[in-house]
């Protein structure tokens, strides 16, 4: 499935754009509002938006350019009616294409190897921790850390299973969008009608950057969110507070310079963690 992108007005009567995963998580916005929806467009397209009719537009252009390329060519050498020697191109130019999907699919089997070996690696550590060696002495802060998360890996059908949305943030900013605080209500109803739970914001930053400032940008992000609930009725003493900055990302980023990837997108965010009291 794709993203969906939506085109919608602001407050101001400015228009926006909107990328939302298939999952729901928003990974992408505008960052300016527009004037007119072709400058809004236009900026879109520039972030990865486009539409079955903009890619077949853009190969009629571009074979236009080569049929012409080609027919100069021919003629300046002496002969008429480039039909052949435009072919000629054109099959230099799917060569060129075959290359770079070849390139395209090497980097994803790269990804999707790398994936599975951590997930081998994750196994490994899971089957471990549980295989029932004798209890290891652990620190007050290591086994805090044990206590991060709780996973519903088999529900049943009696049980009830808490999920909260990931909160993202505009790319170096650390103050909500208007769109993270409709998704926050929602976890804000979660928290009332589970009195019970306590959770640990987890702020995360993209690839992009140093290291002391993604750790600084973490952590103000994930204190924007606990500050957030607590205006919203939450007792404080539930809610705590870690920056985890460009460590431990959501999605790999092939190019961390890329600020609108939409792995990077994916890494600007405060996730919820259940703590086990």
């Amino acid at each position: 499935m794709k993203d969906k992108w939506e085109f919608y007005k602001d407050k101001q009567e400015l228009w926006r754009w909107r990328r939302t995963a298939p999952n729901g998580n928003i990974v992408g916005t505008a960052t300016d509002g527009y004037v007119n929806k072709g400058d809004c467009e236009g900026n879109a397209r520039r972030n990865g938006w486009e539409t079955e009719e903009m890619i077949a537009e853009e190969k009629a252009e571009e074979q236009i350019l080569v049929n012409e390329k080609a027919n100069a060519l021919y003629e300046q050498h002496g002969f008429k009616g480039g039909d052949k020697f435009a072919a000629g191109f054109e099959v230099e130019h799917k060569k060129k294409e075959l290359y770079r999907s070849a390139h395209h699919n090497m980097q994803r089997n790269l990804l999707l190897t790398i994936i599975l070996l951590l997930c081998v690696i994750i196994a490994l550590l899971l089957f471990d921790l549980l295989k029932g060696d004798p209890e290891p002495i652990l620190s007050d802060k290591s086994m805090s850390e044990l206590k991060v998360m709780m996973l519903v890996l088999d529900p049943q059908a009696d049980e009830k299973v808490i999920v909260f949305g990931d909160t993202h943030f505009d790319f170096a900013q650390s103050s909500l969008t208007p769109e993270a605080r409709v998704l926050l209500d929602t976890d804000v109803q979660v928290l009332k009608d589970n009195p019970a739970i306590h959770v640990r914001m987890a702020g995360y930053t993209s690839a992009q950057g140093s290291e002391a400032v993604n750790q600084i940008l973490s952590e103000k992000r994930a204190k924007a969110v606990q500050d957030y609930l607590i205006k919203k009725g939450i007792a404080p003493e539930r809610i705590t507070v870690i920056g985890y900055g460009r460590t431990k990302p959501a999605l790999f980023e092939m190019d961390p310079s890329d600020k609108y990837s939409k792995e990077a997108q994916a890494n600007m965010r405060v996730l919820f963690e259940i703590n086990i009291k």
